[in-house]
């Protein structure tokens, strides 16, 4: 006779992972709840309504949970809104009233998941494919999946595995390793890359539209929908590259072949040695081609800061990689580059020309960041603090980085975009938080007190947006931290930007717990017998503890 070790009680609610894509549905099946109303044909004081556009599936895992969501989105007016009895957050931004999050699958895996990219299936927005999700377990296995309508959930369209005796070499004498897959897919929907045994990058090419795959011919016999599939796979030696150190890998936009840009280290360096080796990584871009295996290296850059460990691909038009570090920021590409100091602890390389400085001072390590617009990020700090980044630029040319305080948030694990009008903030210690935002032009003062206001009168207190600390505060009010100046189209004149945010919807997170006790109740049935008759109780106190994955590791 067996029995189990460990049994479950709840499943992980603290997010690790977290992405977009249109997995139920393609961009095509969209029809606009919220046309766009032209600002001439309002008044002028009434701002212009943009509209919502096309809203994404959000893709989220916990430990060794899977989830997929959709969006339901409340236009201002409309007959469902009005009848509703749901309780609906904030108030009315863009014509619409309310989004809610409603679950269209749960899974529970048999393991963790290490990573997770959602492939895209290219096309513009009368593509009639799915994008697919791709998952990574330790140590070396892949899966692909998705949405299937007649089961209405997630199937297994390929998996990948890169464990056994005929996979030992890639480990390399290795028995363990600190850190698990990591995966990113190229934007265009070309390929997909996972980084394994921290030097072996795996390349998972796609499928063209009509290449002939079992199931397609089905699909479009039935008038159903064809998800993005994986067709081949190799794999590519970092270290015949000269690479080693990796840190981070992205896709990059605006490329006929997928071009990866790996962050790597020439050699290692710690705290006692700053002084002496301060500037140790690299950039490297390499261009993948689907015809021959061999990359090709297109351009790289030296001397990066030693603390940079995150790579942020910047979307067209403007193109190139942002490189994220505690202290400094910086901006590449082949032609252009240009960077920005976050604190006094931010050095040059020569020491003889100083970067630009911040108007404030902030540190980046353990932060996430994705994109509102195509020259402005959303970055999250491990304190909580949203911070908004704005690229000025002249064509395609980067000229600065302007850096500016927005509001206060949960502890974030993960951010994902969802369409043009929402983000996601992920959370392992906090509820995790669906919010709206809206971009503005030339916004005054009192809008400014109008969007705390907003956040501030939320229903729950413990799940909104909270504001920022009391300098950042007095910021606010006095007009300069939602305002951006940048290079319009014409480059004629400089225009502001203002940003307002309001929390929609939130996932409630069970943790983390500092204690909890458990026992059995005393049975008073007289005839009970065997284990009924078990009376007692336990006490157990974990300090510093969390529950919020399956696996045997505590964090304070």
């Amino acid at each position: 006779m067996s029995f189990a070790a460990c049994k479950m009680m709840h499943c992980p609610t603290g997010i690790e992972n977290c992405g977009s894509g249109f997995i139920t549905h393609s961009r095509a099946d969209f029809v606009p709840q919220i046309p766009t109303i032209q600002a001439d044909d309002l008044e002028p004081e009434l701002p212009a309504r943009r509209g919502i556009g096309a809203v994404p599936n959000l893709v989220v895992t916990a430990g060794n949970v899977l989830e997929l969501y959709v969006v339901r989105v409340h236009e201002e007016g409309a007959r469902e809104s009005r009848s509703s009895a749901e309780p609906k957050r904030g108030g009315v931004m863009d014509g619409v009233s309310g989004a809610l999050l409603e679950l269209v699958c749960h899974y529970r895996l048999h393991g963790n998941v290490e990573s997770m990219a959602v492939l895209s299936s290219g096309g513009g927005d009368s593509s009639k494919r799915r994008d697919s999700i791709i998952l990574a377990f330790k140590d070396a296995k892949i899966s692909v999946l998705e949405f299937d309508d007649s089961i209405h959930g997630l199937r297994t369209s390929s998996m990948h595995c890169f464990e056994g005796p005929e996979w030992l070499h890639l480990k390399r004498g290795r028995e363990s390793f600190a850190r698990g897959p990591l995966m990113n897919a190229d934007p265009q929907g070309r390929c997909s890359g996972i980084l394994l045994y921290d030097l072996q990058m795996v390349i998972l090419k796609a499928a063209q539209v009509g290449s002939g795959l079992v199931g397609d011919d089905d699909a479009l016999g039935s008038g159903g929908a064809i998800s993005a599939r994986i067709k081949s796979s190799y794999v590519i030696n970092l270290r015949d590259l000269d690479i080693k150190h990796v840190k981070d890998f992205v896709f990059v936009y605006d490329y006929i072949e997928p071009v990866v840009v790996i962050l790597h280290a020439r050699e290692l360096t710690w705290a006692g040695r700053i002084s002496w080796k301060h500037h140790t990584c690299k950039i490297s871009a390499f261009s993948i081609s689907t015809t021959s295996k061999p990359p090709t290296l297109i351009w790289s850059v030296v001397n990066l800061p030693h603390d940079a460990y995150k790579l942020l691909a910047v979307p067209s038009p403007i193109g190139g990689v942002l490189v994220i570090g505690a202290n400094t920021i910086h901006y590449h590409r082949e032609s252009a580059s240009c960077g920005l100091a976050l604190n006094s602890y931010a050095v040059s390389v020569d020491r003889s020309q100083e970067l630009p400085r911040a108007s404030f001072s902030v540190e980046l390590d353990a932060a996430s960041a994705t994109w509102l617009l195509n020259d402005v990020a959303l970055l999250s700090t491990k304190t909580g603090e949203l911070l908004l980044l704005m690229l000025v630029y002249d064509g395609r040319v980067v000229r600065r980085l302007d850096l500016s305080k927005s509001k206060a948030s949960v502890l974030t694990s993960g951010i994902t975009t969802m369409g043009s009008s929402l983000f996601f903030l992920a959370s392992r210690l906090g509820d995790s938080l669906l919010v709206q935002f809206n971009c503005g032009m030339g916004s005054s003062l009192s809008s400014l007190k109008e969007e705390v206001g907003d956040i501030e009168g939320d229903i729950n207190s413990a799940k909104r947006l909270k504001i920022s600390s009391s300098d950042a505060l007095q910021d606010m009010v006095s007009g300069e931290e939602l305002s951006f100046y940048g290079s319009p189209q014409n480059n004629t004149e400089l225009a502001q930007k203002s940003f307002s945010f309001m929390v929609r919807d939130s996932l409630v997170n069970v943790g983390p717990l500092k204690d909890f006790s458990y026992g059995v109740r005393i049975n008073a049935d007289p005839s009970a017998t065997g284990v009924l008759l078990w009376s007692w109780k336990k006490w157990c106190s974990l300090c510093s503890s969390t529950i919020n994955s399956p696996r045997n590791d505590f964090r304070g």
